[in-house]
Parts: structure tokens; C-alpha cells; sequence
């Protein structure tokens, strides 16, 4: 099943459905904190799909940055979040959407856990019991890797019993290893690298050692070269390697991608909800469940490895 189209269709009558009930929300407020900045693919893909379903609601939406992703200080964390508390207090918005660990970590946690603005999160990874969640002002869709889905297409290549991991080593990364192995019950070789070159010499190490290799994050390696990364796995992949974050479709041979679509409609619905009147704490925590299946036909035709028809037909193909 094409899971690109099944969430394309229920996009559709999200919107379909909301339209019947234009304006009804007309005078409410919505403010959307984004953790990182315009032109962050995964959250404009969040950004899009919020501001899709609340509008045709009539209710207001303003969207702020907090920019975390270019500004990784602890004191800008701290300023950018004081300026948005005094925005929520002069503002005040009916509910506040919040996409990504970092507003929950310098925005909910510290200045509204357990306080009476209503608070709704999305992409946050794993777990948000660090954040005091479950709580009586928020609920939420956490952000998981579809490992099991992206396991099995992968060994549809080419089966294998091990695995290596590879991402940078950031905090989110590592809850990304570390929950792909508890889920596939399995000891995974992961490494864990802080530069680009580093990142180059463990993609050749954990092919010549494991079956398969998962590539996570390169979020947190400040020499990256998307080209010349996208060039080098090109040049030397040699088992099968897959991937859960679009931004590394380049990279992988198969990816089966978290969708930021999803959080944001499933964030922005659940918004329409505690401004009709639900209280967020009575909303139970989602997780995300589709994705979207693409295939690097480079690294495919490179590496040796056929692709069977149906895949094809099913999946968004890189040529």
C-alpha cells in the first residue's frame, strides 16, 4: 500500500471536513513555536500542515522560531523563550502548539507545566516524561522511528541478521539507537560521530562488519556536505542501508520516512478540540503511524542490489 497516498487522501478530508465548518472558530487564537526556523524541512512540513487546518477554521494563527537548530547556546534558549512567555501573556492565545523537544524543554516545561494555558506538542522524540508530560494543560504526538516497517522492506533487498547504526552524537540520535534496537529486540553495533569525516570512515567500518546499517541523524555534525555525502554513499555502498528522516533519502537505499505532515494535523485537530472546549489533559498522548517508502535508485544500480517490481510501484523512486 502506498502510504504517501493514504495520508494525502486523509489530508484532503481533513480539510474537506474543516471547511464544512469555516469560521466556526472565528476570534481564537493559535500560537505555533516552532523549535527551529523557516526552510527546516521536517518542521515546515509540521508548519504547512498546521496552518492547513486551522485556518480554514477561522481562527488566528501566528507562528514563532525559536531557532534552536542555528543558535545552539543555552543563553538563546533562555532569551527566546522569555520573549515568548511575556507573547503567550500579552498575546493570549486560546491554545499553544509546540513542535520539537527544544520549546518543550525552554518554553512549556520551565514556564507553563501544570498551569492553565492550554498546551498541545508534536515531534517530540520517544517520550515526553522529561517535560512532566502527562499533565493536566498538554497532550501530544511523539515522534518514533518506524524501524519495524523499515526493517522488513529492507531485508525484502536483502536479508540479514545484523545490524549497525550510524548517526551523529547528539542526545536524539542516541534515543533513536537506542529504541530501534529495544524495539527489534536486537544488539545493534552503533557509532556515534562528531564530524563529517568521521561519519565517512564508520559508513565503510559498519558495512565491512554488519548485514544491514541504519543511518540516522546527521543533525549536530557541523561540517556536513549534503552533496558530497550524497556523492560518497553512492560510491560506496555495499549492503543495504536504511533510513527513517527525509533528509537523509540522499544517503540511504531505502527509506521509510517520518512524516512532519502527520504530526502537524494530527497537533492542529487536536488544537480545534481544546479550543471547542476539551481539556488537553483528557487527550491521550498519539504517536506517529504512517510514513512514506522512497528508494535511491543510484545507490540501488551502484551497489548491485535489484529492487523488485512491486517496491518500485509502491514507493516514491530517487533516480
Amino acid at each position: 500500500m502506498n502510504t504517501k497516498c493514504k495520508l494525502l487522501s486523509l489530508s484532503v478530508i481533513l480539510v474537506a471536513t474543516l471547511g464544512l465548518q469555516a469560521q466556526d472558530l472565528k476570534g481564537k487564537k493559535v500560537l505555533h513555536i516552532d523549535s527551529y526556523h523557516a526552510g527546516f524541512v521536517w518542521s515546515d512540513g509540521m508548519g504547512k500542515a498546521i496552518k492547513e487546518v486551522i485556518q480554514p477554521t477561522g481562527a488566528e494563527i501566528k507562528t514563532v522560531f525559536l531557532d534552536t537548530y542555528r543558535k545552539q547556546s543555552a543563553e538563546h534558549l533562555t532569551q527566546a523563550s522569555a520573549e515568548f512567555q511575556t507573547l503567550i501573556q500579552t498575546w493570549k492565545p486560546d491554545v499553544v502548539i509546540v513542535s520539537d523537544d527544544a520549546a518543550m524543554k525552554g518554553v512549556y516545561k520551565p514556564l507553563f507545566h501544570d498551569k492553565d494555558v492550554p498546551f498541545v506538542f508534536c515531534g517530540v522524540n520517544w517520550t515526553a516524561a522529561a517535560y512532566g508530560v502527562p499533565n493536566k494543560n498538554i497532550t501530544g504526538m511523539l515522534e518514533v522511528c518506524s524501524i519495524s516497517e523499515l526493517l522488513t522492506e529492507m531485508k525484502k533487498l536483502r536479508p540479514g541478521k545484523t545490524i549497525g547504526f550510524l548517526g551523529s552524537d547528539t542526545l536524539t540520535a542516541k534515543k533513536d539507537g537506542e529504541n530501534c534496537a529495544r524495539i527489534l529486540g536486537v544488539t545493534m553495533e552503533s557509532v556515534y560521530v562528531k564530524t563529517f569525516a568521521a561519519w565517512k570512515q564508520a559508513f565503510l567500518d559498519l558495512q565491512g562488519k554488519q548485514d544491514m546499517v541504519l543511518l540516522g541523524l546527521n543533525m549536530g555534525i557541523p561540517d556536513w556536505d549534503e552533496a558530497a555525502a550524497c556523492k560518497f554513499a553512492e560510491e560506496n555502498t555495499k549492503v543495504v542501508t536504511g533510513a527513517f528522516n527525509t533528509y537523509m533519502n540522499g544517503m540511504a537505499l531505502i527509506s521509510f520516512n517520518k512524516l512532519g505532515a502527520e504530526q502537524g494535523e494530527w497537533a492542529a485537530t487536536t488544537a480545534i478540540k481544546v479550543m471547542k472546549g476539551t481539556s488537553p489533559g483528557s487527550i491521550p498522548l498519539a504517536s506517529n503511524q504512517k510514513g512514506e517508502l522512497v528508494i535511491n535508485a543510484r545507490i540501488a544500480t551502484k551497489a548491485g542490489i535489484a529492487v523488485p517490481f512491486d517496491m518500485l510501484q509502491s514507493a516514491k523512486v530517487l533516480e
